[in-house]
C-alpha cells in the first residue's frame, strides 16, 4: 500500500491502551487488524501531531511506533524506564535508530543499519518502503 503524498502508514503494536476508537476520533483509518494487537494504519497529515502525542502518552515501555511517509520517516521508541525519544530517520539519526531498534527488538545491529530495507520487512510496510530504495523518495 502506497499512501497519497498527504498521509502516512504506520504499524501499530504494544499499544493496547490505544483503541481503535482513540484512532478513529483522530481521523485515522485502521486498514489491517482493527480490533486486535497489531494495526495497520492509514494517518491523514493533519492527525500526524496528535497520533504522534497519543503514542508518545499511550504506547506500551519496551516498544516503539514507526510512521512512514512519502518522503519522511519517524521513530517513537518508548525505553523501558518509559523516557521517550522521538526521532525523525536521516542520514543523521540513523546509527541511534538503529541502536534502539536492535536493542528493544533484540535484532542485530547489522539487520537494523538499513532502515528502510529492516521497516520492509513488514509487508505492511514493502511497497512505499521500495520507493525509498528506488530513489524516489527524497
Amino acid at each position: 500500500m502506497i499512501p497519497e503524498s498527504d498521509e502516512y502508514l504506520s504499524f501499530l503494536m504494544g499499544a493496547g491502551a490505544i483503541s481503535d476508537g482513540d484512532l478513529t476520533q483522530l481521523g485515522i483509518r485502521v486498514v489491517q487488524g482493527a480490533g486486535s494487537a497489531l494495526r495497520g494504519l492509514l494517518i491523514p497529515a493533519a492527525s500526524l501531531e496528535t497520533y504522534k502525542s497519543l503514542v508518545r502518552e499511550k504506547i506500551t515501555p519496551g516498544f516503539w511506533n514507526d510512521i512512514v511517509g512519502r518522503q519522511e520517516i519517524f521513530f517513537i521508541f518508548k525505553l523501558a524506564d518509559g523516557t521517550v525519544r522521538e526521532l525523525a530517520f536521516s542520514e543523521a539519526t540513523r546509527l541511534e535508530i538503529a541502536n534502539l531498534c536492535s536493542s528493544l527488538n533484540k535484532d542485530s545491529i547489522e539487520k537494523t543499519s538499513d532502515i528502510p530495507r529492516y521497516l520492509a520487512g513488514n509487508p505492511f510496510y514493502r511497497e512505499l518502503i521500495g520507493t525509498f530504495h528506488a530513489g524516489s523518495v527524497a
